[in-house]
Formats: C-alpha cells, structure tokens, sequence
C-alpha cells in the first residue's frame, strides 16, 4: 500500500506536470470508484482546472478552480500513471478515452494495473488512475472534503509537528506501539513499512506497550519515522510501478529497507536474523538483539 513518501512522490510528480492542466476528456470504467454516477462525474469535471496538489496523510487532493476538489486515495492496490500523447495526433486521447479498460491494458504494457478512472488534459497529456478497486477519486466541495480530513491525525512531516507534540499523542495511550502508529487517526500516512522502518532505527520492537516506551525513547521514535520517510522520498518509495514512462526514480527505496520485508535476512547492524511476526493483524519485521 502506498504510504507518505509513495503519494508525497506522486504529489511532486503532478504538481509539475499536471498543475494549471484543464480537465478537457474524462472516463470512469469502474462507477464505484467515483462517488457521483458516471457520466455526472465526467460532466462536473470536465471543464475544470487543477491548481494544484496537496497530500494529508495518504490523501491526495486535487485542488480545482471552481472551488471543489478531487480527493484520491490509492488504498492498497491504486497507481496513478501519466501518458504523454503525440501533439501530432490530438485524436489519441479520444481514442484512449472511448477504449475500455481490458483494450487498454492490453494496447498500453506500461500501465501499472486496470483503468478506473482516466484523465484527458490540456497538452495532450492522459492521467490514469488504475486498480482503485478499494481504492476512490471523489469529487467534493469544501466542507465534505474538511469532513474527511478532520478523521485524520497528524502528517509526520507537517512542519508544526514536533516530537514533543508526538510524545504528547501517546501519553497515557494503551496497546502495543505499532497498532497505534498504524492508525491513520493517530498518525496520518504511516503503514507496515515505514512503522517497521522508525520502530527498527528507534530501537523499540514493535509489540513493546506504549506505557513503557520512555520519552527519549519516543523523541527517537518520531525523528526515526521523519528520518526515513523523508529519505524514502529522496530516494524514490517503495512501489515497483513507474509514474510515467520516462519515471526512473519510483521504486528506488526498496533495497535500503533495514527491517521491512527482510526476514530471515541478517540486521544490517548486528547481524543477527531478522524476524516476522504478526502484530495487530499485521506483520512486523524487527531484529530481536537491536530492538527491545
């Protein structure tokens, strides 16, 4: 699933090359992954212009200039994908829209999964959104969109987030550490890896009860999450799946994870195996001589 640093990536990515973009075409190929009904859908956002991208946790937000805004969640399988479509042949794109979503995975082998929805802008640029089976793109004013944001916690990389803050959310919490930095109402955009990520820097195996974790220990839980979720950026995330054609940068974290997805391997560290278990109905990758 993508998590902070894969839909921080991808908010880069469409901020500089579909910002300002008009919505000219627009196709739902699944209706339950638009919250109006189709041909409603297309017709409200046609027409329309994105300003512009944020992120909130694993949100992103489409801001457009009527007001009202395209909020996508990628849940477990969603990839978005930008298609650069010949200047010379502007008709491509209406081709690509009146395809359905089998002819199209065929026709195109670059695309990272099943047309759900699909976006003809201005310059002769098409956005995908594919696999949104669990996944949304729903278009909502103001106080709806407000409504879905006020159910998250707090983005580790929002610059009025400090580790004081974050040792205050966990006083007198119950549980076990890694359910709780797993809760998008504790902490928006944290998943499996990057939770098993900051637990391993932090040195805290991921069962250890909340009532035991020590403030500097949690001082260095938060630098540990902020720490490798911005480097997980610089380097690319996690996901295989390009964003376009021309993206050599997604995907390029993967081989410097030091606990996710790593066991049976030797820590980086110590040396001894990394073990798996599962915690919270999740599984947890930690080294059991580096974490306590």
């Amino acid at each position: 699933m993508p998590e902070a640093p894969e839909m921080e990536i991808y908010k880069n990515y469409l901020n500089q090359w579909v910002k300002d973009k008009k919505i000219n075409q627009a196709n739902v190929y699944r209706a339950k992954s638009v919250n109006l009904e189709s041909k409603e859908f297309c017709t409200t956002v046609i027409g329309k212009q994105i300003k512009g991208i944020l992120r909130q946790g694993k949100y992103l937000i489409f801001q457009l200039d009527d007001g009202h805004f395209l909020l996508t969640h990628m849940m477990l399988d969603g990839r978005l994908f930008l298609m650069t479509i010949d200047a010379e042949n502007p008709q491509e794109t209406e081709v690509i829209l009146q395809s359905n979503a089998e002819d199209l995975k065929q026709r195109f082998q670059d695309l990272p999964g099943k047309a759900s929805v699909v976006l003809g802008l201005s310059d002769g640029l098409v956005l995908f959104f594919c696999n949104l089976t669990l996944g949304y793109l729903h278009y909502l004013g103001q106080d709806q969109l407000q409504t879905k944001l006020r159910e998250l916690g707090k983005d580790p990389l929002d610059p009025n987030f400090s580790a004081q803050n974050f040792a205050q959310l966990l006083e007198g919490k119950r549980g076990m550490i890694k359910p709780w930095l797993m809760n998008p109402k504790n902490i928006s955009g944290v998943g499996n890896a990057y939770s098993n990520e900051a637990l391993f820097s932090a040195g805290i195996l991921p069962t250890r009860l909340i009532s035991a974790i020590s403030l500097a220990e949690k001082v260095k839980l938060f630098d540990s999450l902020v720490n490798s979720i911005r480097e997980s950026i610089r380097l690319g995330g996690d996901m295989e799946e390009p964003f376009a054609s021309w993206d050599n940068l997604t995907g390029g974290y993967n081989a410097y994870f030091k606990a996710y997805d790593r066991a049976g391997k030797p820590c980086l560290v110590c040396g001894e195996t990394i073990q798996k278990s599962e915690v919270g109905g999740r599984n947890a990758f930690f080294c059991p001589h580096c974490q306590r």
